[in-house]
């Protein structure tokens, strides 16, 4: 009886052996999660270290557009400004070089950008004959468009009458210059006789009515613009 216990106890013993499988198997399970866990830890600092990397590349992208944007508007404000300060001084050098460049054939004589021809023949002339006269030396009769050629003429014109390019137009009732600009007042007022006069003079410091038919006292004056010489071209 005492050896089949003896035996009956090896035989528990030896059933114990299944627990000990069961043992190897929870460790096993036991390696297997922390081996997730480890995996699980790396992913979590590999997406940090990737969203760390990814704010930084933003901002110096923003940082570099930013920049970018202020050098843009610092070039337009300077375009914008700086031409504006130094273009009336440049404007006005050219204009004075370019004025000075420009000349007149022989026996006119230059005031700004125009030649005049004053005519030294005092005979009567109707008003076409005249305006002929100035046309074949490729001009025309004078029309005054500013202040500044007013004053010049009727200084010039102190001794003399001298026809201009201003006649009266009856079916319109009004002034009207050659190149079909209407007279205005604000820069002179037209003394003499408006019955049957129709043409006009510039002389002894005023502008009057004149006869169309001519008179022997009215001389010739034409004008054309001023151009570069040959020998302004050639230096």
């Amino acid at each position: 009886m005492s050896e089949n216990l003896i035996y009956a106890d090896l035989n528990w013993t030896e059933s114990t052996r299944p627990r000990l499988q069961k043992v190897t198997d929870v460790q096993g399970s036991t390696y297997a999660e922390v081996k997730v866990q480890s995996l699980d830890t790396n992913a979590a600092a590999s997406y940090t270290s990737f969203g760390k990397s990814f704010c930084s590349r933003t901002r110096v992208a923003v940082l570099v557009a930013v920049i970018t944007l202020l050098l843009v508007l610092a070039v337009c404000l300077i375009l914008m400004y700086h031409p504006t300060a130094s273009s009336p001084l440049d404007s006005k050098s050219f204009s004075t070089t370019y004025e000075e460049a420009l000349d007149c054939p022989p026996s006119w004589e230059k005031k700004g950008k125009k030649c005049y021809f004053f005519s030294e023949i005092q005979e009567k002339k109707d008003w076409n004959a005249f305006r002929k006269e100035c046309t074949d030396m490729n001009s025309d009769l004078v029309i005054i468009d500013n202040e500044e050629e007013l004053h010049y003429l009727t200084s010039r014109s102190s001794g003399h009458y001298y026809l201009l390019g201003l006649k009266y137009s009856t079916s319109e009732k009004k002034w009207k210059w050659i190149n079909n600009v209407e007279h205005s007042t604000n820069m002179f007022t037209i003394g003499g006789d408006f019955t049957d006069y129709f043409c006009s003079v510039i002389g002894h410091g005023k502008i009057e009515t004149a006869s169309c038919g001519g008179s022997s006292t009215t001389q010739n004056m034409c004008e054309k613009a001023a151009n570069i010489s040959e020998r302004q071209k050639e230096s």
